[in-house]
């Protein structure tokens, strides 16, 4: 087996568990391919565990066992498998949801690798080249560890001749209907990178209908297909629904429309959310709870939006369109961004524009998204609620 050899004084990280192998660690290696497994060994030449090569931003690979005999086979996948199965076996039995996480990356065991259950019908995601190497080993361990009514996959890199699409199984009609706290989504497993609902954000979704819905006028900003907004119209006076891709109105009118919610009773704008900022200003509208769930970057012609830079900057924007006493539920996946990070530059951006305010709380990814407890960006959602005292 090919090695890969640390640079001295980085191997504490490594014993203490930490799942990525960064490539600016690495001392020294062999020729080291995707989908390759290797050694990595400390500068003495001591063993610490067995990984492959899938390179994901600064990452070379995945730590896979700490058990130098252990092989890495099918049986090595079926043993994670079945591990994430018997800590999943509670989602199956709740009532009113019927899509969840079922192996999540390197919080089960496997960096590179995720698998999605939307009622049967499951979504394997490849986030590398290398990972994506033992496909053939993967999908036959899925297939002895879970029922499933058919299999789709993603793919998260770029390769021209590998496509996503229809694995086997009972291929379904699409957009299937998934059902989660008793609302139901429209989902697409084969067009395009997304599906059509996050599935991380579930217990935020909820917390959005139980606490900060009811009689109010909710704005949706970066909606996509309108989930926070189909759940909280259940309860709502009015929803506001602001996305940029032109997509966005059909789906989130579909999503309304499955719930039994004319959708022409709801406000769909397909705007960029800082000229809707204008807009809603120049109209007087304002809201008593507003939802900004940005993407981590994203361009547009001659702009670009970064959330690490430009977030406080949606922050002042909805202050000005926020109803007294209102509501901000601030979220963001930026891996990158911490919490401890994310929260500061709430509280400054706040104190910075004069107003008072309390953090009522903070949540973050669902149990079915298992975390690495050595390994941070794994806790990528951080969602922070806000009200604002005027």
């Amino acid at each position: 087996m090919k090695t890969a050899t640390l640079n001295k004084g980085k191997e504490d990280k490594y014993f203490n568990q930490y799942p990525l192998v960064e490539a600016e660690d690495i001392f020294k290696s062999d020729v080291l391919n995707e989908g390759d497994l290797f050694q990595l060994k400390t500068s003495t030449d001591v063993y610490i565990a067995t990984c492959y090569v899938g390179r994901q931003h600064k990452g070379l690979g995945w730590v896979l066992t700490y058990d130098t005999n252990e092989e890495i086979n099918e049986d090595y996948f079926q043993k994670q498998f079945a591990l994430a199965l018997e800590e999943r076996q509670y989602f199956y039995n709740v009532d009113g949801t019927n899509a969840f996480r079922l192996f999540n990356g390197e919080g089960d065991g496997i960096g590179g690798l995720t698998i999605d259950n939307y009622d049967g019908h499951l979504l394997v995601q490849w986030y590398s080249e290398g990972i994506y190497a033992y496909r053939s080993l993967i999908i036959s361990a899925i297939t002895a560890i879970f029922d499933y009514n058919s299999i789709y996959e993603k793919t998260r890199f770029k390769h021209e001749r590998i496509q996503s699409g229809f694995v086997l199984g009972d291929a379904p009609e699409f957009p299937i209907i998934m059902e989660e706290n008793h609302t139901f989504y429209n989902v697409h497993l084969d067009d395009g990178p997304m599906t059509g609902i996050f599935l991380d954000q579930k217990e935020v979704r909820k917390k959005l209908r139980d606490y900060y819905a009811t009689n109010r006028n909710i704005l949706n900003l970066f909606s996509y297909t309108g989930a926070f907004s189909v759940i909280a119209a259940q309860e709502a006076k009015t929803t506001t629904s602001v996305d940029l891709a032109n997509r966005s109105r059909i789906l989130t009118e579909e999503n309304f429309g499955i719930n039994g919610i004319d959708p022409n009773t709801q406000q769909i704008f397909v705007m960029d959310t800082f000229d809707f900022f204008k807009y809603a200003k120049r109209h007087q509208l304002s809201y008593d709870t507003i939802v900004i769930d940005p993407p981590s970057f994203a361009r547009r012609k001659n702009k670009t939006f970064s959330v690490m830079k430009d977030y406080d900057k949606l922050i002042t924007g909805a202050l000005e369109l926020l109803n007294k006493n209102g509501t901000l539920i601030l979220s963001t996946n930026h891996s990158m961004f911490s919490l401890k990070s994310f929260k500061n530059m709430i509280k400054r951006t706040l104190k910075d524009v004069g107003v008072e305010f309390d953090l009522d709380e903070v949540m973050g990814l669902p149990k079915d998204f298992k975390t690495h407890l050595h390994y941070k960006p794994s806790k990528y959602l951080k969602v922070v609620f806000i009200t604002v005292k005027h």
